[in-house]
């Protein structure tokens, strides 16, 4: 204190320096000794491994139990082959007044029926109407580039029912099956231009055999006279046109919504067919008026309907809502085995119900056609995996002791 105040300001500093300095150190070491500990966990030789976390599932059917997804499947199955079943026996039947249903006029009514489902889901699942309306504003008004790119597969799937219809009624339900796996090799050429995916060579030899099937199981029902005696209004050439535009328009409808819904992050996809369903309700209705504007006008809309147009209406319906239950629960090679026993069911019920002949062409042609739709799924890779030899594992080294006494391998 004699000295004046700045000695004491210096000695003050200087003692805070030395303070902190022995802080920074204490700390540094509870920190080395916390790493030292963590870092360096007692090892026993004798004790087990520590079992391993689980890693979180990428797999979508996750969750939901194993049964319901067979039993979509199976319901996929009654539904496939039922439908068309139910086409061609409702385009040869009249209904009490002796006309027959338009088709462009059930394809309005298969759209209406979608729009309301989805519609009733997605009450349902916001508990309100205003949470309807919320939803569909968010996800439709506020994405008019979306919604304005979707009007394109809309037209597609369309056009796509109508020919359905067309197909189905000028060919052998059973023939309509086969020609129906086109659609593998239309969206695979799709996804090829489109998403510039890559084929495995097992692939591109499915589609090669599945091009020869069909051509095969179609050579075999024209040469077969069966339907034309039966019917002579029925054209096998139109229905095959019919069969091959239909699967060419779904073929690119499916891999254009497919790019949109991958750029867009998914989405609901009751919310997806809204905006599908209702574009097509109005391209449908101005199908209606363009082609078939006299007979509606004159004989009124639902002239020729009978049981069977509304059970071709329902399982329509009700298909198109399905697949996307189908690809929540299970996966596209469970999909794939339950088309492939459709088509077996349909042609054994084609031959009770309308005395379908089978070829020879028919039965190595459908053998093809579930041949190369079960490889290009994958299906068939365990099989080529057990045909193909498998190099010999290389034998363990002796282990030898080291100096020290310690084994080394």
């Amino acid at each position: 204190f004699n000295r004046g105040p700045l000695p004491l300001f210096k000695c003050a500093r200087s003692c805070m320096r030395q303070g902190r300095k022995m802080s920074d150190k204490q700390n540094d070491d509870v920190e080395m000794s916390e790493i030292t500990v963590e870092t360096e966990p007692l090892l026993d030789e004798n004790a087990a491994p520590p079992p391993e976390k689980p890693q979180p599932s990428n797999d979508p059917t996750k969750g939901y139990p194993k049964w319901l997804g067979n039993a979509a499947l199976l319901v996929l199955v009654f539904q496939n082959t039922c439908l068309i079943m139910t086409m061609k026996y409702a385009s040869q039947t009249k209904a009490a007044d002796g006309g027959q249903a338009v088709s462009s006029t059930m394809v309005v009514l298969v759209e209406v029926c979608k729009v309301t489902a989805c519609l009733g889901e997605i009450t349902f699942r916001r508990r309100n109407t205003g949470g309807l309306f919320k939803e569909l504003h968010e996800e439709i008004i506020l994405k008019p580039k979306e919604t304005a790119l979707l009007l394109i597969p809309s037209f597609l799937y369309l056009v796509q029912n109508n020919l359905l219809f067309l197909a189905v009624a000028h060919l052998e339900p059973a023939v309509y099956q086969v020609l129906a796996q086109l659609k593998i090799l239309t969206t695979a050429f799709f996804s090829i231009l489109l998403l510039q995916r890559k084929l495995s060579i097992i692939q591109w030899i499915s589609l090669f055999l599945l091009t020869g099937g069909c051509i095969v199981v179609q050579l075999g029902a024209s040469s077969s006279s069966s339907t034309k005696a039966v019917n002579p209004n029925i054209y096998p050439l139109f229905g095959l046109i019919c069969a091959l535009a239909a699967q060419f328009t779904s073929g690119f409808a499916g891999v254009f919504c497919e790019k949109m819904l991958k750029a867009s992050g998914g989405g609901n996809m009751a919310i997806r067919n809204i905006q599908l369903g209702v574009p097509a309700l109005f391209f449908g209705l101005g199908a209606v008026m363009l082609q078939d504007r006299q007979v509606v006008m004159e004989k009124g809309f639902f002239h020729g309907y009978h049981e069977f147009t509304w059970a071709v209406i329902g399982l329509h319906s009700f298909g198109g809502l399905l697949v996307t239950v189908i690809m929540k629960l299970t996966s596209n090679i469970a999909k794939t085995f339950a088309i492939a026993i459709s088509l077996v069911v349909s042609t054994i019920a084609s031959i009770y119900l309308f005395n379908f002949i089978v070829t020879v062409n028919f039965v190595w042609g459908s053998a093809m056609v579930v041949l190369a739709t079960f490889a290009f799924a994958g299906l068939l890779a365990p099989c080529y995996e057990c045909l193909t030899p498998q190099p010999k594992p290389e034998k363990a080294r002796p282990e030898e002791s080291s100096p020290d006494g310690k084994q080394t391998a």
